[in-house]
């Protein structure tokens, strides 16, 4: 049996009885559990919640510590507090700001809440319920008030003198509140931890300092203190990481074990050829990184390698001179890139490095013609073509490579996951170069690619500026189309970048609409460009000749140009509704400047509150490298779903901030490692419970648990 058959490990676990024991019960629809019902359980399958088990992994969110219930008598401005009595009074405030208003009494007095926008809560709180409610006090007019409190419904005759607790706080929907959320799954907690498989001897965890698995979980939902959540949080991480780790090095061992590739050349012969080709000399960054794909390639295993670095730092160099090792051991090379802008931008980079070599390349997107592309295609097939550039057309089936020794992959995460699949089986045996400019710390990199090695460039090509940044309220747009006119007659050019292209985009500044403002309006002396994704190659194509050439002074476009575009006299970067981009992709967007030799400036328009977007685009301000920004998007944002289809939140990992934790990672990665290298298709009998968990945590899509 070997771990790509995910079908055949499916059907490995079926007969592991002692696993599936317990199996039935964590499965069984939610709406059998203590409290649910069929109505909840509809609510619940809002959350994402489906069954038992899954309500057993729904973990609170946060947790506040309850200090009992106060009177109201005794509410003062300031204080964090929980009343409770009954509804003697409700209104709906329709002029703005819209507001619901309800009057909770108990016996020592009357306490006003108040909710904003929430006109739903007219149904759900009526006259004569008992209500239990938490917020921030604030007296008003004599009466205290809670504005904005959490709350849930009571039975009337429920004691108010509950003693203090901690209590967890769940992502909730206003039909399904936290506290429900909470009494439901502490109602049913102890049935449900009976069913819990262990995954490690109590000796192992004891060594680690961690709990057991159902420790952990009863701890995490109904927790001592708040020591007991970090440890709960710890161990549940831990068994998160280890999981992952397992699948992704029992992937590594299938392809370094398991898969043969071609041999390339990568003597000092070679090497002396492709250097005389540059006119530059490289960076110690880059030939350390050479060295390591010189060794991979050399050897009769295909090479499977994230080459990272900042933007700029000289990576398609780097990449060039493996696909030129591959074209000199008489094979092929493909570069695969997420879009027509970036692929052709490669062509003329390469093509300019290899203006004195024999080597042959060609492009294949959407946009060429047919006899491009019917020349292009016999190229491939009798090998006349040495490097093929192209978007995702290099996945039709009708592409045939003579020898395709060395595939690379520009930003890889802009591809979708099944599309990444469809390239690592088409090109199985084949050295895989997989290239992001989006950094990673360099030791979660190596943790969570632990199927990939990392290479890394660190440091920046002489001659390269840092760029100045800048984060701005929108209110101060005026003055800073003031600042770009100014560069503008300096000589210089700009871009301005925009988070959308439909017309009918309400919210947002469209790149059409802010196109059409611009050269008519704040910058009409000049001569203002239009780019986005949705126009024809070859409009698309002239529109980048016009702005390298200087033709055009400003261009306004979307992401079309994040990644490859390259256009040294452009200095100045506008990025309007900034924070509808993430950190990484703005570092992305920025490095498209401060590639010449003038002064470059970043300025990121928000118009959000200042507390709210501004403090998150602080970072963008703070930082220069990468790798900072990386890592703070990473925190912000999630990372996806390492193993599925999924590319944004927080599927595969619930503790995301336990990720950056500098003992517990690396611990889960080693011991998953040492179990890989003891068993690894996990038969040994006492694996039983890994193999149950790998498949019902990540099902069929185990397959796709090394295309990244």
């Amino acid at each position: 049996m070997v771990w790509g058959d995910s079908g055949m490990f499916v059907r490995a676990i079926q007969s592991d009885a002692t696993v599936q024991s317990g199996v039935r019960a964590l499965e069984a629809p939610l709406q059998f559990a203590t409290g649910v019902g069929p109505q909840r359980a509809r609510l619940f399958a809002k959350l994402g919640v489906a069954t038992c088990g899954d309500m057993l992994n729904y973990y609170p969110r946060d947790y506040v510590q309850f200090q009992g219930h106060i009177r109201v008598s005794e509410l003062r401005p300031g204080q964090h507090a929980t009343v409770q009595g009954r509804i003697i009074q409700t209104r709906l405030i329709r002029r703005r700001p819209m507001r619901f208003e309800a009057l909770l009494e108990e016996e020592s007095g009357r306490c006003a809440l108040i909710w904003f926008n929430r006109r739903d809560l007219s149904e759900k709180i009526t006259l004569g319920i008992s209500l239990r409610a938490t917020g921030a006090v604030n007296i008003y007019n004599g009466r205290p008030q809670l504005l904005q409190p959490r709350f849930e419904p009571v039975d009337r005759d429920s004691a108010a003198d509950a003693a203090p607790c901690l209590e967890p706080l769940y992502g909730a929907i206003a039909d399904l509140p936290s506290g429900t959320i909470h009494r439901i799954i502490a109602g049913n907690l102890d049935r449900l931890l009976a069913h819990v498989a262990e995954w490690f001897e109590p000796a192992f965890l004891a060594e680690r300092n961690l709990f057991t698995l159902r420790r952990a979980l009863q701890q995490i939902h109904c927790p001592l203190d708040f020591i007991a959540v970090g440890q709960a949080r710890r161990t549940l991480a831990y068994h998160e990481f280890f999981l992952y780790q397992l699948v992704v090095g029992i992937k590594r061992y299938h392809q370094r074990n398991l898969v043969g590739a071609m041999p390339l050349r990568t003597d000092d012969v070679v090497d002396a050829r492709i250097r005389a080709l540059l006119d530059f000399t490289l960076t110690a960054a880059q030939d350390r990184v050479i060295a390591q794909f010189r060794r991979d390639l050399a050897q009769n295993r295909p090479m499977n390698r994230l080459l990272q670095g900042d933007v700029g730092s000289g990576k398609t160099v780097v990449a060039l001179y493996a696909m030129l090792l591959a074209v000199a051991s008489g094979g092929q090379a493909a570069m695969l890139a997420p879009t027509e802008v970036l692929a052709e931008q490669h062509l003329l980079t390469l093509e300019r490095y290899l203006s004195r070599s024999r080597v042959k390349i060609g492009l294949l997107t959407a946009g060429v013609t047919s006899a491009e592309r019917r020349a292009t295609l016999a190229g491939l097939a009798d090998g006349a073509l040495g490097i093929l550039i192209g978007t995702h057309a290099l996945l039709q089936d009708d592409i045939r490579f003579k020898k395709l020794a060395l595939l690379v992959v520009d930003e890889q995460h802009k591809f979708g996951v099944r599309q990444r699949a469809v390239i690592r089986d088409r090109y199985a045996g084949v050295h895989t170069l997989i290239m992001t400019a989006t950094p990673i710390p360099r030791t979660l990199a190596m943790t969570l690619f632990g199927d990939l090695d990392v290479s890394t460039i660190d440091e920046l090509p002489p001659g390269r500026r840092p760029v100045a940044t800048r984060a701005v309220a929108a209110t101060r747009r005026a003055e800073v189309y003031e600042f770009v006119r100014g560069r503008l007659a300096q000589g210089r050019q700009a871009y301005v970048v925009a988070p959308a292209v439909d017309e009918n985009t309400h919210e947002l500044q469209n790149v059409v609409q802010l196109h059409r403002e611009l050269q008519s309006l704040w910058l009409k002396d000049y001569r203002v460009g239009l780019l986005h994704g949705r126009m024809p190659g070859a409009q698309r194509r002239q529109v980048m000749d016009d702005f390298r050439s200087g033709r055009i002074h400003a261009l306004v476009c979307t992401t079309v140009i994040e990644v490859g575009v390259d256009v040294p006299n452009a200095t100045l970067m506008i990025v309007e509704h900034a924070d509808h981009f993430g950190l990484a992709q703005l570092h992305q967007l920025r490095g498209r400047i401060g590639r010449g030799e003038h002064q470059s400036l970043c300025v990121l328009l928000s118009d959000q509150p200042a507390d709210q977007s501004l403090s998150r685009l602080d970072a963008m301000v703070k930082y220069a490298g990468g790798f900072k920004i990386a890592e703070e998007d990473l925190k912000l944002r999630g990372m996806g779903e390492l193993i599925g289809t999924r590319q944004s939140g927080h599927p595969d990992f619930h503790f995301t901030d336990l990720l950056f934790d500098p003992v517990l990672l690396p611990l889960a990665r080693r011991d998953a490692l040492a179990v890989v290298a003891a068993d690894p298709h996990l038969i040994a009998p006492s694996h039983a419970v890994l193999r149950h968990e790998a498949v019902r945590r990540f099902g069929r899509a185990i397959a796709l648990a090394d295309v990244g």
